[in-house]
């Protein structure tokens, strides 16, 4: 009898959520039915809007419950895989050579290449949407590199097999117990390292690539003449396997490495990330066709070498295997803050939702370091008698190289789609900013399921933006995505239904529906501050029994996050952190795209594909160690969340001067909205300490205190009297 490659078990002690859930619940119906029976003859229409808020919260809490009722975990046993594996194309993506450095692109790479994998069932498609030679000229020289870092990663099991992160580390603790040829190969491998770092520095800050170096290699000729971004031609370029550099300096293979920059042209759409991918789909079935495929981002390196064994475990298995679309490995993240200042570690999702999303078939496709069957992804359905494919045979097998790089251009023309099914029927799904999480719903639709693996060692390190202004504009670009995927035909409330588990459609929704936490948090920081001032109590009294309800379900849903995040290892400052930014998202980039998607329906604009800077200023850099905000940049995101913070400051400030004169007895109706104000002031000091008492950089801009300020008086007298 075959063993099993992996083996699956739930979480422990959930009884206790389940009481949690219960009497939470109980709590929320309580709540609505105090509602119901305590609506006011006066000032009906802030009572509407405060209770229909409430419903929205209640409704948010009840779909992400889905994550919690039954988390499940994975063990993987690659020891028991066969020798014989299946070929794996993986695919890198970047796109702009300043905001995603060529250095970083040649060290993610080199990361890939480095996995622990038969190299001759391993091909590499590094697709460079900004038609960079710097970019190219990094990829060659991670190519010529790769000659001798392969061999020694394959020789001493190099973890982490990503050079930049390898040689930073203590050389002390790295070669603890190596033997001398050890040193002796490390010495001479970082010395190659530095020698391409210093090449790939030089031509970078110069914007240009020596001379000598664009005679080694026929592709450079194709930036003889003038290349932008959005218009270039095709180029298909084999770094590896068809010019002669196919052997390693131990005379051991290497895999095929091929650079594809798709044609751009103006006046032709070209999807962002999801028409790339689907560009390199199309080449990398002329070359090698493995029958999996892997897509990493540019900034995400390997840090685990053992991870695509990991992920045959769920496409071998002899028994579950038959289902599995795809495998789904965390986003994880270096060089975050011990409290992860951003919340940009994702922790909640990757650490905790991902693992209850197991339960329902499976997560959603987060867009990188996942593993897919080439198949589901040509838009192949699930049905009961499928049989996976395991082999790959190239459309172009019978093709020289020269000649697939001429038929490579082809496919990736960027007329070539037009009439074809890429991007509705097949390949990537296009139409949405966040095409990975809409071609997982797809892909879901279509009866296929997908598996969390989060091995011990963590399978890919990235990197989180590191200021402000980063991090809410990608939450912006994410919650503008997934409100289009709530918007579009494939609406888990719609398509879902018959195709998705119920538990799968509440995890999507919860997702999908991000951007709508805006409007229900909008309402809480505007209305209570701005009705006390007015003297309109909202809730009931602190004397009045149903005042324990609304303090229990404020106090449960904290308290719960906040153990939550403390048994995922992660801290109470932490949680601080995540609840602080978990209210700037909400009022910023949550509310920036719901704007976007009004604009896109009436015609207005188009959402567009915005990407995060990796460059990083080292005064910045400084701050973010030191777990200072940054704000130096005069973003209209920074205006919402401060007005906001702002308003209820002088709420607050007014209704504790009224406290202190009258003593706590005349504020007792207003004793919740009183604490929900303290509650924004309090987290909202690292805004005041930015726009008030900061002298560095990152203060707060002087123009987005000026339009905050105008906001928050604006709001204060032009709303007051409505309420």
């Amino acid at each position: 009898m075959e063993q099993p490659l992996f083996t699956t078990r739930q979480a422990p002690l959930r009884f206790l959520y389940k009481l949690y859930f219960a009497a939470s619940l109980a709590g929320i119906l309580s709540l609505f039915y105090y509602r119901l029976t305590h609506f006011p003859a006066s000032h009906t229409f802030i009572y509407l809007l405060i209770s229909l808020a409430e419903l929205w919260f209640a409704v948010t809490w009840f779909f992400q419950q889905a994550f919690r009722w039954a988390p499940t975990k994975h063990t993987t046993y690659p020891d028991r895989l066969p020798n014989n594996l299946p070929a794996v194309d993986v695919f890198l993506c970047t796109a702009d050579p300043d905001r995603e450095p060529p250095a970083l692109v040649a060290n993610t790479l080199l990361s890939l290449m480095a996995y622990d994998y038969d190299v001759k069932k391993l091909a590499f498609y590094l697709s460079d949407d900004g038609g960079s030679e710097l970019t190219f000229h990094a990829t060659f020289c991670a190519s010529m590199f790769a000659r001798v870092w392969l061999p020694f990663c394959r020789k001493y099991r190099v973890e982490p097999p990503a050079p930049t992160q390898f040689f930073a580390g203590d050389d002390r603790e790295v070669g603890r117990g190596k033997s001398v040829s050890f040193w002796r190969d490390y010495d001479e491998v970082k010395k190659k390292y530095e020698e391409m770092q210093d090449e790939i520095a030089k031509a970078s800050k110069g914007k240009k690539v020596p001379d000598e170096t664009r005679k080694l290699h026929k592709g450079f000729k194709e930036w003889d003449s003038k290349i932008s971004p959005r218009d270039h031609q095709s180029i298909i370029e084999v770094l590896l396997g068809g010019n002669g550099l196919d052997a390693a300096a131990d005379g051991t293979s290497l895999p095929n490495l091929v650079y594809v920059s798709r044609e751009k042209r103006p006046n032709q759409p070209h999807h962002y990330k999801a028409g790339a991918l689907n560009a390199m789909n199309r080449v990398s079935a002329l070359i090698s066709n493995a029958p999996f495929v892997l897509n990493v981002d540019c900034d995400m390196h390997s840090n685990n070498s053992q991870a695509l064994r990991d992920a045959m475990c769920f496409f071998l298995d002899p028994k579950q295997s038959q289902k599995i679309g795809y495998v789904q490995f965390p986003q994880s993240f270096g060089g975050l803050t011990p409290n992860d200042l951003y919340a940009n570690g994702v922790k909640r999702i990757y650490e905790i939702e991902f693992f209850g999303a197991n339960a329902h078939n499976g997560p959603m496709y987060a867009g990188t370091g996942s593993v897919h069957r080439r198949e589901i992804l040509n838009g192949r359905k699930f049905t009961t008698d499928y049989r996976p494919v395991l082999e790959n045979k190239p459309v172009g097998e019978d093709l020289s190289w020269s000649e697939l790089e001429t038929k490579g251009k082809a496919v990736t023309s960027c007329t070539y789609e037009n009439g074809k099914p890429w991007g509705k029927e097949m390949g990537l799904m296009y139409g949405c900013a966040v095409e990975d999480v809409f071609t997982g719903l797809v892909l879901h639709s279509r009866g296929w399921n997908s598996v969390f693996c989060s091995p011990e060692r963590k399978a890919y390190l990235g990197l989180a933006p590191v200021n402000t202004n980063d991090t809410l504009i990608q939450h912006k670009r994410w919650s503008t995505g997934l409100l289009e995927i709530f918007l579009s035909d494939y609406c888990p409330w719609t398509n879902g239904v018959g195709k998705l588990k119920l538990g799968q459609i509440m995890c999507y929704s919860f997702y999908t529906l991000w951007a709508l936490w805006c409007l229900p948090m909008l309402c809480y920081a505007l209305l209570p501050p701005l009705a006390m001032v007015k003297g309109i109590p909202l809730f009931p009294k602190t004397s009045d029994p149903w005042f324990k309800v609304f303090a229990f379900l404020g106090i449960a849903s904290h308290a719960f996050s906040l153990i939550e995040l403390l048994a995922a290892k992660g801290t109470v400052k932490m949680w601080w952190n995540e609840t602080r930014m978990w209210m700037m998202k909400g009022s910023s980039s949550y509310l920036f795209s719901v704007m976007v998607i009004i604009m896109k329906s009436l015609g207005i604009s188009e959402a567009g594909f915005e990407i995060t800077s990796k460059v990083i200023d080292e005064e910045a850099l400084k701050r973010y160690k030191q777990e200072v905000m940054e704000f130096a940049v005069p973003s209209p995101m920074f205006i919402p969340p401060t007005a906001l913070s702002l308003l209820n400051l002088y709420c607050f400030c007014k209704a504790m001067t009224g406290v202190a004169k009258e003593g706590w007895g005349a504020a007792e109706d207003m004793a919740l909205q009183i604490i929900i104000s303290g509650y924004i002031t309090l987290i909202s000091l690292p805004l005041y300490e930015a726009l008030f008492f900061r002298k560095d950089k990152g203060r707060m801009p002087t123009s987005v205190r000026l339009y905050s300020t105008a906001v928050a008086v604006g709001l204060l007298y032009i709303l007051s009297p409505f309420i």
